[in-house]
């Protein structure tokens, strides 16, 4: 298995890549998808090792699943960011004891069997990730594989194309939401390291733990906490609370 796309294979996922003006981050994640020929695709960015959130999914399955590794901190896409190589995970259920074991409950029973990630390089540095999802079990063929490669390229170079249009100061209007998402949680997470006197890192560990237990996106909860609808006092807060 080679690990470049040669340019032809570029140039078509290129031109399959053309996307809209009035949703272009899901209609790239779709045309992933398409491209290589699985279920669903989701694109999230990254800084300093640390996932800022989704930039696009292509239906509300993978945003689930996507949604599943932020708010865990673990599955293929964290990984692929953290090695800058593609990480593969054909079989899901087959994992047994393997890496990421709340990250593959969560997927499966949302209806996932099979992930890949493939980091977003520029250069030597990751700036997300592109995640493939299949409902059915079953590794990437050769060309699904290099494929996905270009794809990865591709998206990297459109979310940089994206950014060079907006000003200096501010970020391209398809990402605001990323930080937007951040920043909620982190303000949470300050909120909640007071609260139950804990470093903050832990206190993101709480929110993720609390929004696993409940069943509801991280994001969510840390709404309630900004606004002082949910208090960790140090106690384990109540998923139903």
């Amino acid at each position: 298995m080679h690990d470049e796309p040669d340019p032809e294979r570029v140039s078509r996922v290129v031109a399959a890549l053309a996307v809209g003006e009035r949703d272009p981050q899901r209609s790239l994640c779709a045309a992933s998808a398409e491209v290589v020929g699985v279920s669903g695709a989701g694109i999230v960015l990254v800084s300093a090792g640390r996932m800022l959130g989704t930039v696009c999914a292509s239906d509300t399955v993978v945003e689930a699943v996507e949604e599943l590794q932020y708010m865990l901190g673990e599955g293929p896409c964290v990984d692929a960011c953290r090695t800058g190589t593609p990480v593969l995970a054909p079989d899901l259920d087959a994992l047994g004891s393997g890496p990421w074991p709340s990250f593959r409950e969560g997927a499966v029973k949302a209806g996932v069997r099979a992930a890949f990630g493939f980091p977003l390089l520029v250069g030597e540095s990751c700036i997300g990730a592109l995640n493939l999802f299949r409902t059915s079990i079953g590794p990437l063929r050769d060309d699904q594989y290099l494929d996905a490669l270009a794809v990865a390229g591709v998206a990297s170079r459109t979310v940089l194309g994206w950014q060079s249009t907006a000003r200096s100061d501010s970020l391209a209007w398809q990402l605001e939401q990323v930080p937007a998402h951040r920043a909620v949680v982190h303000q949470a997470s300050g909120m909640v390291s007071v609260q139950a006197r804990v470093s903050v890192g832990d206190a993101l560990v709480l929110l993720r733990a609390h929004a696993f237990a409940a069943g509801r996106t991280i994001g969510s909860v840390a709404s309630d906490v900004v606004n002082r609808e949910l208090v960790f006092d140090g106690a384990a807060p109540d998923p139903e609370a």
